[in-house]
């Protein structure tokens, strides 16, 4: 995502630089590459521009060894002056089997490992929703199914009609709703989580000391703002201590910190830096003591972090989410 949409960063990433990240990436051990199909300008040139910069940084790769996961279902095609938005959640059977042959199309290849959806629309029912992936998967052209930011009982729900291979959700120190109750429903079906944001859109880094130096999306998001901004710093900075003990980054704890969650938990923290990207693998071999884990939870506690991960009412959960 980091390559294409969101942050500001994303304006000086060149496709050389992306497919060296990449490529230094793969060369590392990394096999998960996770795109969507809106990730880019919300505009018909824009569209799909994360897949058409992916199908290049992948060029030279063994595909065998490269799992290609796209969230599908967000249609940002859609004429705002029909729907006062530009983001329109979509679970329609043939919208979500275009958006499929789109993304093939635009990432060149005949597959896509794992698709999920993207939100979980406020209708068709959710059994209509991954029968019709199901079938996209029994056409060939997908492997796996997962869903994101979905609630337990929507997953239970999903998992009836079809094996749920993994879910993609926001977890962090700093995120850690999911732990209440979709953590505990994947692990019972043996889903996987991949938590996305995992360095908490850069906050966990501790490279951010100053709001006035954010000039993205995060400036007006609830974490990041006046007052709560402060507060959680100070949150950072008490791990920060524990990091320095150990001689690794702030970051690097973070991301050891969800490691220690379970071997079915994958993070996927974005980067468009090599040495970023090295920092942030080399914490898989980072290994927190039990009395380090209990250390951090009680300075992030399940509350601690001030501020909604989204503003207004983003991810309300409609009937179809509950």
């Amino acid at each position: 995502m980091g390559f294409s949409a969101f942050y500001a960063s994303a304006k000086h990433v060149t496709p050389e630089k992306a497919k060296a990240v990449v490529h230094h990436a793969s060369e590392s051990g990394v096999t998960l590459f996770n795109s969507a199909t809106f990730y880019g300008e919300l505009n018909e040139v824009g569209f799909g521009a994360n897949l058409r910069l992916l199908k290049t940084c992948i060029e030279g790769l063994d595909r065998s060894k490269i799992q290609l996961m796209v969230k599908i279902g967000m249609d940002t095609r859609c004429p705002v002056e029909k729907t006062a938005s530009s983001w329109v959640m979509r679970g329609d059977a043939d919208y979500l089997k275009a958006d499929v042959d789109y993304a093939l199309e635009q990432l060149g290849t005949d597959y896509i490992d794992i698709i999920v959806l993207c939100r979980v629309p406020p209708n068709p029912p959710i059994e209509e929703i991954v029968a019709s992936m199901g079938e996209i998967v029994a056409s060939g052209k997908a492997r796996h199914i997962g869903l994101s930011e979905a609630s337990a009982k929507v997953i239970r729900r999903a998992q009836a009609v079809h094996p749920i291979y993994c879910i993609e959700q926001e977890w962090s120190l700093w995120s850690r709703d999911i732990e209440a109750d979709i953590l505990p429903t994947c692990r019972e079906f043996g889903i996987k989580i991949v938590a996305y944001s995992p360095l908490g859109r850069g906050f966990l880094t501790g490279s951010i000391r100053d709001r006035s130096t954010i000039a993205d999306y995060r400036a007006v998001s609830p974490k990041f703002t006046e007052g709560n901004f402060e507060s959680n710093l100070n949150l950072v900075n008490a791990v920060q201590s524990l990091a320095d003990r150990k001689g690794i980054t702030v970051g690097q704890l973070a991301l050891a910190w969800l490691h220690a969650q379970g071997p079915d938990v994958i993070p996927i923290p974005g980067t468009t830096n090599p040495v970023h990207f090295d920092q942030n693998y080399a914490a898989l071999k980072i290994t927190l003591s039990a009395d380090e884990l209990q250390e951090i939870n009680e300075i992030f506690t399940i509350d601690a972090a001030k501020g909604e991960r989204y503003p207004g009412n983003h991810f309300t959960f409609h009937e179809n989410n509950k």
